[in-house]
């Protein structure tokens, strides 16, 4: 397994159990302003609605695929009668709340990689009214009724373990883009006899898009899987699958992370395997090093055009410099970290990032380097990290359609940069413009670095 980290500690299961209010209260995006949509959604006669975002998969409906897959699950009675059900990769949380929703008695857990999918999913659970049970006796006919906590939703990548397990019935709207060895060890990961994320006797049901459908009949014999239902969309197919003849107990596998109170997450026995790509030389500025790719993020063959400019900016301005503490938003895999510990000599690196699977690369490309000191931090909270903390921070920023996020980009650097300290941002040639344009005032422009259609801008604090 690839080590991802330094592990920080373990928020406790009791207050995660407890609490029952928003997760994101105090996050730095107001996640009003990323609604883009309020659709109405009905399963299994119960009766749902769902917050959308521009920043999330299927912004303006729940799409054909889910709908599909929940079309197909709920003529099994085998989902009515489970007891622990997982949504592996639950975006908006639609399929898992759905369930969670339609049959009461289960204990639903919900996991993505990107922390926005966690804070939309709990937003739905919150507005669905899902806040779970204490013990309680019936009052009509004294039956004693078990506790039911609320769905568990929280950070995980889709072929790594979940904390919880093992799961009578896990549900999957796959994503293509994860890549094939990913999608195939999450099918093994249902399939192996003895650290399957599956109970014995549980069910896997998943929904693919039909050109992976061939690949993923190969994935689900080669896991030891037989096909119980199956059914075929316009665009997708989905599948009810179980175990054959296994009857030894499963053990759960670790890997979930729940959210905690604070904005870092321990990384440590995350496992990167199935995301491993292969490890190839590199150049970056005036650095040399070694990286390795991992499927599902970009630059995993060579560095973009956007973080050479950065690099190549940085070199010229940041020459004299002391620079102890690095913050990199969104890290992809890490190439500008490594730069900069190759040509900083930097004491301090942290990331902050949506996406678990980033922070998990660049952790690894960067201890495989002889990095001592990484921290990781969800890019949704960074406004709880202490203020002017930061001798430069180095932000790839997203665009999402609808939202200021360039009044977030200064909003962030106005928090954590310290003075005399740089903020570099990286994007595209138009977007800078509006950042140049909107830099409030205690900021002077250092230079800007174009390299085929991407550019670098930084700006030091006065």
């Amino acid at each position: 397994m690839l080590r991802a980290g330094t592990a920080a500690p373990q928020p406790r299961q009791g207050d995660f159990q407890r609490r029952d209010r928003p997760y994101y209260d105090a996050t730095v995006i107001e996640l009003d302003a990323l609604v883009n949509k309020t659709v109405p959604f009905k399963f299994n006669g119960a009766e749902l609605r769902f917050d959308l975002s521009h920043g999330l998969f299927s912004s303006f409906d729940v799409d054909v695929g889910t709908r599909l897959l929940l079309k197909t699950v709920a003529r099994d009675p085998r989902l009515a009668a489970a007891r622990k059900v997982l949504d592996a990769g639950c975006g908006a949380g639609i399929i898992g709340l759905a369930a969670a929703k339609a049959f009461p008695e289960a204990e639903l857990s919900l996991r993505d990689r990107d922390s926005l999918a966690v804070a939309f999913s709990e937003r739905n659970r919150l507005a669905n009214k899902l806040r779970g049970v204490s013990a309680h006796s019936d009052p009509l006919t004294g039956d004693r009724r078990e506790a039911r906590p609320a769905p568990r939703i929280g950070w995980g990548l889709l072929a790594d373990g979940a904390d919880g397990g093992p799961y009578d019935y896990i549900l999957s709207n796959l994503p293509a883009k994860a890549g094939a060895p990913v999608l195939k060890a999450f099918f093994a990961a249902a399939g192996d006899g003895s650290h399957s994320l599956l109970a014995p006797g549980g069910r896997l049901a998943v929904v693919i898009v039909h050109t992976l459908a061939e690949a993923a009949e190969g994935w689900i014999d080669a896991a030891g899987l037989v096909v119980v239902d199956r059914a075929r969309g316009s665009m997708h197919r989905a599948y009810v699958l179980e175990t054959e003849g296994r009857d030894s107990a499963a053990s759960p596998a670790k890997g979930w992370l729940p959210h905690g109170q604070g904005p870092e997450f321990p990384l440590e026995g995350l496992d990167l395997r199935p995301y491993a790509r292969t490890e190839g030389r590199f150049e970056l500025g005036r650095a040399r090093y070694s990286a390795r790719g991992f499927w599902g993020l970009p630059e995993f063959d060579t560095p973009s055009f956007g973080s050479v400019a950065a690099a190549e900016l940085c070199e010229r301005v940041l020459t004299g410099s002391l620079v102890r503490e690095i913050l990199l938003i969104n890290p992809g895999v890490g190439h500008l970290a490594l730069w900069a510990l190759k040509r900083l000599g930097a004491t301090g690196f942290s990331a902050a990032s949506r996406d678990l699977l980033s922070l998990g690369a660049c952790a690894a490309n960067l201890a495989v380097s002889g990095a001592e000191s990484y921290r990781a931090f969800d890019a949704l909270r960074l406004d709880e990290l202490p203020p002017f903390s930061r001798d430069l921070v180095i932000d790839s920023p997203e665009s999402i359609p609808g939202f200021d996020w360039v009044g977030l980009c200064w909003k962030t650097a106005a928090h954590l940069v310290k003075s005399g300290g740089t903020y570099l941002v990286a994007s595209r040639p138009t977007e800078l413009v509006r950042m140049d344009k909107a830099r409030p005032s205690g900021w002077s422009l250092l230079g800007e670095r174009r390299k085929r259609g991407a550019a670098a801008l930084a700006w030091r604090r006065n």
